[in-house]
């Protein structure tokens, strides 16, 4: 609950250069069992150029999580199932799955439902996501 209180009194831009500190974090803690993640630079990349004003769509975040051809965070995460790194992709997942929510609101492109599921209350789950890994 901590974070989103921290995070929801800021403009949607800031509340993404909070979350790029945090996945910041997330790729670090990824890339010690998994030197190889562009997934996750990526994801980072996305997170860090929206809040700092880049010009992204809300697909084109939303994609960093999953695509059409399957590739992003999320079957990393579900390849990460019972290892060291699993955690760190679940956080990650979810920090960038808000992020992308947060530019389809800007954008107004029509959301997906995965996406308009997912709100202020991800921010409780990426708390608890964070406490896990101490982070």
């Amino acid at each position: 609950m901590k974070l989103r209180a921290e995070l929801i009194a800021l403009p949607p831009r800031q509340q993404a250069r909070r979350l790029a500190a945090v996945a910041a974090s997330l790729v670090i803690q990824i890339n010690h069992t998994e030197p190889h993640a562009p997934e996750a630079e990526a994801a980072l990349a996305a997170i860090r150029t929206w809040g700092d004003g880049g010009g992204l769509t809300g697909r084109y975040v939303s994609d960093l999580v999953y695509s059409d051809d399957e590739r992003g965070a999320l079957r990393r995460l579900s390849e990460a199932a019972g290892e060291p790194s699993e955690d760190g992709w679940n956080a990650l997942t979810t920090a960038t799955m808000y992020v992308a929510w947060l530019v389809y609101q800007e954008t107004g492109e029509p959301m997906p439902s995965d996406v308009n599921e997912v709100g202020e209350d991800s921010l409780d789950l990426l708390d608890e996501q964070l406490a896990k890994l101490h982070i």
